[in-house]
């Protein structure tokens, strides 16, 4: 049977009709999101449509590396179309862009309802994330842990930041990070840089340390100075961090799974203390 739909790369003027679309399954405030991918060389957006009707987007991410490594995201359907075989070639899309960069491990979150889709292209599932309310912290409520001050990063930080993050994630993700360095903070231990958090104009923000008192100390800073809407992704091996943020009273309202196509390069979750935008870790 013939396609009802076809799927092609966004373009400027399709981008109520994709907000549209995030709207509909509760993705609100993705503008910022948007505007900032189709800004970038290093990633793609794609749409579905259906009679001049946008009603599926998705993207996808290319870190440079030896070999690179590519993120799908976004993969979203109205729900009256979902089941019809629009996440599935929106993957698809994602996927051949980033194999024609050469990447070697594809690697993605996907939902529960997403997860069936990706299993049957291949995907391997591996760790879960949680998703968290940013915590509201009152200087007396201070994370435990000693040593580690929190303050804006400067340009001379950001070779021991790409270190950090290279170190936690596996991947080289210093355009992401340089993109949005006026938003960063960094954690020290005497002269050392030991952790940074980048603030998104999107909400939430990677976070990364080497060792829990820093990396408390960040989610602590961020929860100072960060705007609604505010989410927090952490892997579920990041144990401490969960502890801390249960212990605030906060817990998982969502999850999802983070799978991958080849081999996933190797990663430290326990040094992750949030994730880009809970579809890029």
């Amino acid at each position: 049977m013939t396609r009802a739909f076809v799927v092609r790369r966004f373009r400027s003027a399709d981008l109520d009709g994709a907000l549209a679309v995030n709207d509909a399954v509760g993705w609100t405030g993705r503008r910022v999101l948007f505007d900032y991918y189709a800004a970038r060389d290093d990633c793609a957006l794609f749409v579905a449509e259906v009679d001049g009707e946008i009603v599926g987007t998705g993207g996808a991410t290319i870190f440079p590396g030896a070999p690179p490594t590519g993120w799908v995201h976004g993969i979203v359907v109205r729900p009256r179309r979902q089941r019809s075989g629009l996440g599935r070639s929106l993957t698809e899309a994602a996927i051949a862009w980033l194999r024609g960069r050469s990447a070697g491990a594809v690697l993605l979150l996907a939902t529960e309802a997403g997860r069936p889709v990706y299993e049957r292209l291949g995907f391997v599932a591996g760790q879960r994330y949680g998703s968290f309310a940013w915590p509201a912290i009152s200087p007396a409520s201070g994370p435990p842990g000693a040593g580690a001050t929190t303050r804006p990063m400067q340009a001379a930080d950001l070779p021991a930041v790409y270190a950090l993050d290279s170190a936690a994630t596996g991947e080289d993700r210093r355009g992401f990070i340089e993109a949005l360095a006026s938003a960063c903070w960094v954690a020290t231990c005497g002269a050392d840089v030991v952790g940074f958090h980048v603030a998104c104009p999107w909400g939430g923000g990677p976070t990364v340390a080497r060792d829990a008192a820093a990396g408390l100390a960040l989610l602590r800073m961020a929860g100072t100075v960060r705007r609604a809407p505010r989410s927090l992704g952490l892997p579920e091996a990041n144990e401490v961090a969960i502890k801390y943020l249960n212990g605030l009273g906060i817990v998982a309202d969502r999850y999802t799974t983070r799978m991958w196509l080849g081999t996933s390069p190797p990663w430290r979750p326990d040094m992750i203390f949030g994730v880009f935008n809970f579809a890029v870790a």
